[in-house]
């Protein structure tokens, strides 16, 4: 299997270590780079130095314009079909499906949700089934 990058853009630093510790209980092969700034992940992403397999965003973060995010991504052939994967406080006021996220978890999540989900992304399925 090959190296699996996941880009965390969150300037929680719980969020930080929560996602690196389950990530590495559940992948050698996968890495996570954190970035505390939307606006920071958003130029990374589109330089296209660096793609990530997955990303996941925290919309409790101070400034983030996650409407203007996504769209930005989708517009863009070579990151419109990453996955990305959104959490927050309150998911009343967000459509994940509106701007083409794959899911929305709620911000005060256990540890072993956190996992399962994780897991889902990295884990390959065995030959012959889907998820």
């Amino acid at each position: 299997m090959a190296l699996q990058k996941c880009l965390l853009v969150t300037d929680d630093p719980d969020d930080h270590q929560a996602f690196t510790d389950a990530l590495t209980e559940i992948s050698d092969k996968a890495v996570v780079v954190v970035i505390l700034d939307s606006h920071k992940a958003l130029s990374l992403l589109l330089e296209k130095s660096f793609i990530p397999d997955y990303i996941f965003i925290d919309l409790s973060m101070t400034g983030i314009r996650i409407n203007t995010f996504l769209k930005t991504l989708k517009k863009e052939i070579d990151l419109e079909n990453i996955p990305t994967v959104l959490y927050g406080d309150n998911q009343t006021f967000f459509d994940t499906g509106e701007y083409g996220a794959l899911h929305y978890f709620k911000k005060e999540y256990e540890y072993s949700e956190l996992k399962d989900l994780l897991k889902s992304c990295f884990t390959p399925s065995p030959p012959g089934l889907t998820n």
